[in-house]
């Protein structure tokens, strides 16, 4: 009855957060549910398009669902599930939704510009610019660590004796390989090939699915009808035909598939590949909450004695290191994520009908994120011994696959509770997490591709080659003058562009002219595909000698750096507008400092060291950790100087008035 309770108990703290706290954030904030939003105001049928609220929530919660809330409660496991249960939920409710919602209410009120563009309007280019700088450098991070992460899951085999199944079975390609955590040669299944190849058929079938739904205007019921059948299909193949190659292999194409996907318009692989795998995301969540639900009331209590314990901080804080910061990093989607702001003044913000739309869509889907990861430690309970989580999450040699841990959390759970074989639950979570992975990969790579676009507009802008993008994003990104042709600007395709600084000639008169190399340098950057291969090469370059493991601690820190830093925007913003801000203030500073103690924390004991001692990848990660640690000093910098500026020019010209300060 443990994870009963856990569910219930996480249940209705997280549906106490929705109903009470959000509608508090919302009269603090100043919502006007008749206040005309970007969407309606610009409406341009491409990037601003006022949509359904319950659309826009499918949207989002897809966009921010990566594999996160699935990984990050896996690791920290080893604390106990009370130490990772007390964090998502509290976290979810007072810093992750808190932080969506803000993020998303802040943007829209903005136009709907990200919340770099924000932070241009209210601290100053020069914040602009490093923020810029950091947010490549985090999604470089989330990059690499998902590229490790889909090799590492399109590519896990298991022991048949794990899935209690016998040699010969039908189920599953058979290969005789070393058991990682016993050292003996065994029959093993090849459960990874079978969700590579799903992924492969999947991605085939998507630029007709795209064609169908976006261009042609196909029922959406009936594009849903053919994208179940296409699931089926990649699956049965996948069973039929797994493929079997070397993690390094799948990191290579994964990378060639994404700079392809980065380069082409969105429309033919990166929205109609995820509108089919969605399906498999949705099933697969519903199937969750049922086997943890029978699991619940079916379950051998028996087992309960071997199970995670609710509090391990002993063993956690030995193997781990600190639960201060480390746990608080290593769950980082599940409870608050800096990516979520992203997502938010990406698309989200662009398609709010109505500014209550922003606290349903930014905390609601938040919420239910939070919910995913207690689900991920229901399993975990549920379904492995502690001595079966060690043995397959941190093996002594070889550092763990968390990705195999979860899959066979949620056999066994499914097993307990529907009576399923543990190979079936298994390869459920596989696939579900496959889809996760390789649809945050997708979006991380394209949002690359446009922070790196927005940055050359930033810098080149007052140049010919750049001008019309410079103008464009005055325009909304839209068009240039009446009749003009429409363009593509950075950032097109779902993302808002960078509007230039102040004081910057924005007619096409005005630009300065180039020519020779000049003028070839910048068309070369110009081109999307340039763009692309920067942010692929980056992320092969952090991800081919790092794995998760080493990635994972800088990437979650930078990732709550992010969503500290957003919080902090929006909180001057609020301060500008004369409202109440603690609510964002609160939870801005706790990160703040529990994201920059990890990061120096790995920059003195575990990347210098490292380096000197001549280790690989080394010298990547302490660059991106200095980038990241300079940047977010220098904003925090222009921010205070900001703010004290203008406390001094409002206490001055209360003065010149006779008014007391």
């Amino acid at each position: 009855m443990t994870i009963l309770f856990i569910l219930l108990a996480s249940g209705v703290a997280l549906l106490s957060g929705g109903f009470l706290y959000a509608p508090w954030i919302a009269r603090m904030i100043g919502e006007q549910k008749d206040r005309t939003t970007p969407a309606v105001a610009v409406n341009d049928g491409r990037d601003y398009v006022p949509t359904k609220t319950a659309v826009v929530f499918a949207h989002h919660f897809a966009s921010i669902a990566g594999a996160g809330p699935i990984i990050g409660p896996v690791l920290a496991m080893l604390y106990g599930w009370g130490p990772a249960l007390l964090w998502i939920v509290v976290g979810g409710v007072f810093l992750g939704a808190a932080h969506d919602f803000v993020a998303t209410y802040v943007t829209m009120r903005e136009g709907g510009k990200n919340v770099t563009v924000v932070a241009r309007r209210y601290i100053g280019s020069t914040a602009f610019v490093l923020m810029l700088v950091m947010l490549v450098a985090i999604l470089v991070l989330v990059c690499a660590a998902f590229l490790d992460l889909s090799a590492t899951a399109l590519t896990s085999k298991v022991s048949l004796a794990d899935l209690n199944m016998q040699p010969g079975q039908t189920l599953f390609r058979e290969r005789m390989l070393p058991n990682p955590r016993t050292g003996a040669v065994e029959p093993h299944a090849l459960i990874g090939g079978i969700a590579s190849m799903s992924v492969i058929v999947i991605t085939a079938f998507s630029p007709l699915m795209g064609f169908l739904y976006l261009k042609k205007k196909c029922p959406v019921w009936i594009c849903s009808i053919l994208a179940l059948v296409i699931c089926a299909i990649s699956i049965l193949v996948g069973l039929k035909w797994p493929v079997s190659v070397s993690p390094l292999v799948w990191k290579l194409m994964i990378s060639g598939y994404v700079l392809l996907a980065a380069g082409m318009p969105v429309w033919f692989f990166l929205q109609s590949r995820d509108f089919i795998n969605v399906h498999i995301l949705y099933v697969g969540v519903v199937f969750l909450v049922v086997a943890l639900i029978a699991a619940g009331f079916r379950g051998p209590e028996a087992a309960a004695a071997a199970a995670i314990p609710m509090s391990n901080w002993a063993e956690g804080t030995r193997t781990l290191g600190s639960i201060w910061p480390l746990m608080f990093i290593t769950i980082a989607c599940g409870a608050v994520s800096g990516f979520h702001s992203l997502c938010a003044g990406g698309t989200t913000c662009k398609q709010l009908a109505n500014e209550q739309a922003a606290r349903k869509v930014g905390y609601w889907a938040m919420l239910l994120e939070s919910f995913l990861a207690v689900c991920v430690i229901c399993c975990l309970v549920a379904g492995l011994p502690l001595v079966s989580y060690k043995s397959y999450c941190y093996p002594g040699v070889g550092g763990g696959n968390p990705v195999l841990t979860f899959a066979m959390a949620v056999g066994h759970t499914a097993n307990a509770g529907l009576g399923l074989p543990v190979a079936t639950g298994a390869l459920g979570a596989m696939l579900l997490l496959e889809g996760f992975l390789v649809t945050t990969l997708d979006t991380a790579v394209r949002l690359t591709r446009y922070m790196i676009e927005e940055g050359w507009v930033m810098f080149f802008g007052r140049y010919d080659v750049f001008a019309r993008l410079a103008q464009a994003s005055d325009a909304f990104g839209d068009t240039i003058g009446s009749g003009s042709q429409s363009i593509e600007p950075a950032g097109a395709g779902g993302l808002t562009v960078v509007e230039p600084p102040a004081g910057r000639a924005n007619s096409l008169a005005a630009a300065i002219p180039t020519r020779g190399v000049k003028r070839a340098a910048l068309r070369f950057l110009q081109h999307y595909w340039v763009n692309s291969g920067i942010a692929v090469v980056l992320m092969l370059l952090l991800g081919m000698t790092n794995g998760y493991a080493m990635v994972w601690s800088i990437f979650g820190s930078a990732n709550q750096l992010l969503a500290a830093l957003a919080l902090w925007v929006g909180m001057i913003w609020l301060m500008s507008k004369g409202r109440r801000y603690w609510f964002a203030l609160a939870p801005a500073v706790f990160m703040f400092i529990t994201s920059m103690t990890m990061l120096v924390s790995l920059l003195i004991n575990k990347y210098i060291p490292g380096w000197r001692a001549g280790k690989a990848g080394m010298i990547a990660l302490m660059i991106a950790d200095v980038i990241v640690l300079a940047a977010t000093a220098g904003i925090l910098g222009l921010t205070v100087r900001n703010w004290v500026g203008k406390r001094t020019l409002a206490v001055v010209g209360r003065a010149s008035e006779g008014v007391q300060p």
